[in-house]
């Protein structure tokens, strides 16, 4: 399963010739059946919540620095409670609040309790400064659709032909194919429905399913603790 493979079905369904190379090769069909798996990957990676998208970041405070560069293959942070701090475990950061808000957050004689976070340019400001080794998770989604062989670099570009896409195969292969058609006016309205539906299959596999229950009995509020507070002067 690679770039070779995925071009190598969609040529030899859509022409009847596979190639012994991608990357590199100087044939027409070649090369245009690489442009649009670039096209493919460039569409269908930032649509839905691939599981290889989602990455782990991690910033340590030190006391004092409130801007910290976003990764250079930022493109979003996750939804909801983005932020979660080892000093406040149970309360997530707030934000993101509007510029606005945090300027006059500033300018009050008194500093929040816990920090509270806002995107500026590249940058992610926290403020005020997390203390000293306060250690704060959240999850971003990565701009790179594909994977080297290594199984851990990441690009955004396809390189080798042993490269992988960040997704289902099946979904580059089908996109490839109706992509290809629709530019050589061809009918392609099946293929477009096949890729459609696969990928949004693919895209719903992605994740375990959550049990939801039809009963409170085992239920506890998130604020509840099922147990006893000591509290130690």
């Amino acid at each position: 399963m690679s770039l070779l493979t995925a071009v190598s079905d969609a040529m030899g369904l859509c022409l009847g010739t596979t190639p012994t190379s991608v990357v590199g090769n100087s044939d027409g069909n070649v090369i245009t059946f690489l442009a649009q798996a670039q096209r493919e990957v460039n569409d269908t990676w930032p649509q839905f919540k691939w599981r290889k998208a989602r990455v782990a970041f991690t910033i340590t405070g030190d006391g004092a620095t409130t801007l910290w560069s976003l990764p250079s293959d930022f493109e979003r942070f996750e939804e909801g409670n983005t932020f979660w701090s080892t000093m406040f475990p149970s309360v997530p950061l707030i934000g993101p609040i509007l510029e606005n808000d945090l300027l006059a957050l500033k300018a009050l004689p008194v500093t929040p309790l816990r920090p509270v976070w806002h995107l500026y340019g590249s940058k992610l400001e926290i403020w005020p400064a997390l203390a000293s080794g306060e250690v704060v998770n959240a999850i971003y989604y990565t701009t790179y659709p594909i994977v080297a062989s290594d199984g851990s670099t990441a690009k955004q570009r396809w390189t080798a032909d042993t490269d992988l896409p960040a997704f289902p195969e099946s979904v580059l292969t089908n996109g490839m194919i109706w992509r290809w058609k629709k530019d050589k006016g061809r009918d392609y309205a099946e293929d477009f429905r096949t890729w459609r539906e696969d990928r949004e299959l693919m895209a719903a596999h992605q994740h375990g399913g959550k049990i939801v229950s039809t009963t409170a009995i085992y239920t506890l509020p998130s604020n509840q603790w099922p147990g006893i507070v000591t509290v130690t002067p």
